[in-house]
């Protein structure tokens, strides 16, 4: 190759081969003899003659187009998949598609989860720090990357979802939820951060398989595939919406057929390989060189916009650089080293996808992390009133808040320090929630402790007005008790203020709303409660709900019984003797809380509250006629406990009801196994049970240590998925057909150490309207 002109009249001369390049630095005059350097003169002038002729397509490796697209990768359908069992919970249920025309269900015996009996969750084993090889210099394998001129294809056809950006990086929007380019659980070299020939900042890793027999290379996070081109050849990128793109390099066997399709977080794009369609170097070994890129970077005129990947985060793993290309530090998420990269090495193990086990015991079958029984009253947490639903949690130390502005959620602040467990304020006997009770349209804090019942005021902002008393019942001292006393604050009198109502012993009683305080309780009804005498009606058996049944705008009292359907009227002053209004959904019929959920709410869009219930056969639902219900239907024959609707268990399968397409009905979502369900809303049926996202499953977002919620976030109409893993906050933005890529909205409010140590027992988390 032709010597290149250095400083003093020295110059790099040599050659390389496939693998390692090898020169001497020196001057050429005294490194080599006559001959030698005559023969070297032949040599570099015919690569001279050789460097001005135009390169065919066939020149460089080109990554060899895949007409067939990989089982993985396909567009998932609802398949039936093996049925979850105590012992192994993490099986997929499979959404069946028909409904059929039978509507009685036949459950299931229930079965409880089991809690673990440790708290903290066991850290896995992580690599240790690798000793660090000898550092190279910073231009050694620098154009490792495409060194030709490239173009960014995209379909025209192709519909990528818009996400916000990352507060990590403020010019951008959240930043996707990056995974490893490598299968879960197994182990590849990685390198510290470099630059590209046509970037400025240092915005590529190079991983590699080394020893791994799995040299599949994955999508880091979901999107749409495009092709990048360039005079000789092309390789692939998936661009993940908020001007997030990621692009794989090096790859043999590049899977050409997925251009212009979405394809989900781990889906195999190619195989590492040494390919150079593009131009630069092959590397030492078979790699992929993978670069993080956003469209919103303000990169000089002919520069790509290359994000700098030191800070950003991998998994379980951030990269933070050091001196000199191609190096870097790996560290978890608690900040431990666990690897000291020189160019590539090893190794980093990619997460097993499996979350924590264990955790709360209280029922939470909706999955959004608030127990059924503080579930019960309808939550809102949008603090300064624009229509967007902000984040509330209450940790050790009290209440603390995070606003959403649409595209994130603002640092964490301490906004009260009561009602935290430090105070004394337990899941399992203190009910928290948040609803505007003094009637000023802020949403306020009410606490059922152990001496009665306290509010604390919203101010319109981030932070709350002292804790005060509002009435001394209905607290822990006064005999209520978490699963047996249900307490639910809902204007019964209307007079739009929320009042109480509990559940208790003897019966039904009513605290009214006088704006700046709970009146003394009186009992509406001696029925309904847990004592012999008013039925024996138990919270962790027979579900209570108070909803207007009639349409004359008062609450009625709704309650699952043994014989089935109970309802008793509101008549202003008090509730009327409770009728049986329809001999199905009860204890009797083997209803139970945990494995068939049932709710009453609008689902037909008529104004009138139906039931909605999941049966051993699929989702059930009876209407509501204005002074009852009628005969049930099956609406969906997914989502059931029997295999064949796919084997849901509450304990394991979350299953909801939000309007994810926006056009104002109630879907159902299901979080599966492995992925995330949705079934729409036809307004006298449920649709298809399809995949929406393979993000959130419940082998990974365990029940009881990483709740989900489904709203909307952002104000576009369709409810969105908030979840709250491992390392902080996960927002999927719904498009109408499908939830897009995960993408960090906060690190903080996670279970993890790093995260906040959050706990789903002790720490309620909630985004609502």
């Amino acid at each position: 190759m032709p010597s290149t002109p250095l400083q003093s009249g020295f110059a790099r001369v040599g050659w390389e081969s496939p693998g390692e390049g090898m020169f001497i630095w020196g001057d050429p005059e005294t490194l080599m003899p006559a001959p030698s350097r005559t023969l070297l003169g032949i040599l570099v002038a015919a690569a001279a003659v050789l460097a001005c002729l135009p390169l065919s397509a066939g020149t460089l490796p080109e990554p060899s187009p895949t007409v067939s697209v990989d089982p993985a990768v396909a567009e998932p359908t609802p398949t039936p998949t093996p049925t979850p069992t105590a012992a192994s919970p993490t099986a997929d249920p499979s959404p069946t598609v028909a409904p059929s025309a039978t509507a009685e269900p036949t459950p299931s015996a229930t079965l409880e989860p089991t809690p673990s009996a440790t708290l903290e969750p066991t850290p896995s084993a992580t690599p240790a720090p690798s000793p660090a090889p000898t550092p190279v210099p910073e231009d050694d394998h620098a154009n490792d990357g495409p060194t030709l001129p490239l173009t960014r294809e995209l379909p025209p056809d192709s519909t990528v979802p818009i996400a916000p950006l990352r507060l990590a990086v403020p010019a951008y929007g959240p930043q996707p939820v990056f995974r490893l380019p490598f299968a879960p659980g197994i182990r590849w070299g990685a390198s510290g951060s470099h630059s590209d020939s046509d970037g400025i900042n240092r915005g590529a890793i190079d991983f590699s398989p080394l020893a791994s027999r799995d040299r599949s290379v994955r999508t880091v996070a979901a999107g749409t595939v495009y092709r990048v081109r360039c005079s000789t050849g092309w390789f692939l990128g998936v661009d993940h919406g908020g001007g997030w793109m990621s692009e794989y390099y090096h790859l043999t066997n590049a899977k050409s057929a997925l251009v212009g399709s979405w394809v989900e977080a781990g889906t195999t794009i190619g195989t590492a390989g040494q390919t150079l369609p593009c131009g630069g170097t092959p590397g030492d070994s078979a790699h992929v060189h993978l670069s993080i890129l956003n469209a919103a970077l303000d990169v000089p005129s002919g520069k790509r916009k290359y994000v700098a990947v030191s800070g950003i985060q991998f998994d379980n793993y951030t990269l933070r650089d050091s001196s000199g290309a191609y190096n870097g530090v790996w560290r978890n998420l608690t900040g431990d080293v666990v690897l000291t990269s020189r160019r590539v090495t090893c190794c980093l193990t990619a997460s097993s996808r499996v979350g924590p086990t264990g955790g709360s015991t209280l029922p939470d079958t909706d999955g959004n992390g608030i127990d059924d029984d503080a579930d019960a009253t309808a939550w809102d947490t949008d603090l300064n009133s624009n229509g967007l639903p902000d984040l509330v949690s209450f940790g050790g130390n009290g209440v603390y808040t995070a606003f959403n502005n649409g595209r994130t959620f603002t640092s964490r602040q301490l906004a009260l320090s009561t009602f935290g467990t430090s105070k004394g304020w337990q899941r399992s006997t203190h009910p928290r929630m948040v609803l505007d009770v003094t009637g000023d349209g802020r949403p306020d804090v009410v606490g059922f402790g152990a001496a009665g019942v306290s509010v604390a005021p919203g101010t319109g902002g981030s932070t709350f007005g002292s804790a005060r008393a509002w009435v001394s019942d209905f607290g822990s001292d006064q005999g209520w008790r978490v699963g047996v006393h249900q307490r639910v604050v809902v204007d019964v009198t209307g007079d739009g203020k929320p009042d109480i109502v509990g559940f208790g012993g003897a019966g039904v009683s009513v605290a009214r709303n006088t704006g700046s305080s709970f009146a003394k309780p009186q009992i509406w009804s001696r029925q309904m409660g847990s004592s012999d005498a008013a039925g024996g009606w138990v919270a962790s058996r027979h579900p209570r709900f108070v909803v207007d049944v009639t349409g004359d705008g008062l609450p009625d009292l709704v309650g699952f019984g043994a014989k089935g359907v109970y309802v008793a009227r509101n008549t202003g002053s008090g509730f009327a003797p409770m009728t049986l209004a329809l001999v199905e959904f009860g204890t009797g019929q083997g209803w139970s809380v945990v494995n068939h959920p049932r709710r009453v709410m609008d689902i037909d869009g008529d104004g009138k509250p139906d039931i909605v219930a999941f049966s051993a056969r699929g989702v059930l639902v009876a209407r509501g006629t204005g002074s009852g219900f009628a005969k049930p239907m099956l609406w969906s024959s997914s989502f059931g406990t029997d295999a064949a609707s796919g084997s849901w268990r509450g304990a394991v399968h979350s299953r909801t009801f939000a309007d994810v397409n926006g056009d104002g009905r109630l879907d159902v979502v299901g979080f599966g196994g492995t992925r995330t369900y949705v079934a729409l809303n036809r307004g006298t049926s449920f649709g298809p049970s399809t995949v929406w996202t393979t993000d959130f499953g419940s082998r990974e977002w365990t029940p009881g240590w990483m709740p989900r919620s489904v709203v909307d976030v952002n104000g576009d109409g369709r409810a969105d998925i908030v979840g709250f893993g491992r390392d902080g906050v996960h927002v999927a933005l719904s498009t109408g057909s499908r939830f897009g890529a995960a993408t960090h909205w906060s690190d903080g409010f996670g279970w993890d150490r790093s995260a906040g140590s959050w706990r789903v027992w002790n720490h309620p988390r909630a985004v609502a309207f």
